[in-house]
């Protein structure tokens, strides 16, 4: 059985960590991606969901390295200038709300389902 993190499943990881950053990036920078819910915490669950996706997306991608600090900045550098980008896109605007949101995403992935994966899914 092929352990789901490992050297065989990193370059399928990669394919799918591009893709997920081009669909958050078009998401992110577009003046009206998607319709608007009136429900100003839905926002920050997904920036939560999505962080915490990419940050297992991004230590599937590279399993030899752990999900350390390198890691960490990456995405949040990520998330930092997807909401510079917004400030200047019409109808959008820097959130730092939206930063602290990326942030706990990638939090929950790093304190509680990173050691699962690579205790469990790495076998």
């Amino acid at each position: 059985m092929i352990p789901l993190f490992g050297r065989q499943t990193a370059p399928f990881f990669r394919v799918l960590f591009a893709l997920a950053l081009i669909i958050v990036t078009w998401l992110g920078v577009s003046p009206d991606p998607l319709p608007s819910v009136n429900w100003s915490a839905y926002d920050k669950l997904a920036h939560f969901a999505t962080y915490a996706l990419l940050g297992m997306l991004i230590d599937a991608s590279w399993p030899e390295q752990p999900f350390g600090v390198h890691k960490w900045l990456a995405l949040i550098a990520y998330g930092i200038f997807i909401e510079l980008v917004q400030s200047q896109v019409p109808n959008r605007m820097f959130s730092l709300a939206d930063v602290v949101a990326n942030t706990a995403g990638i939090a929950l992935y790093a304190f509680v389902f990173a050691r699962f994966f690579r205790t469990y899914l790495s076998r």
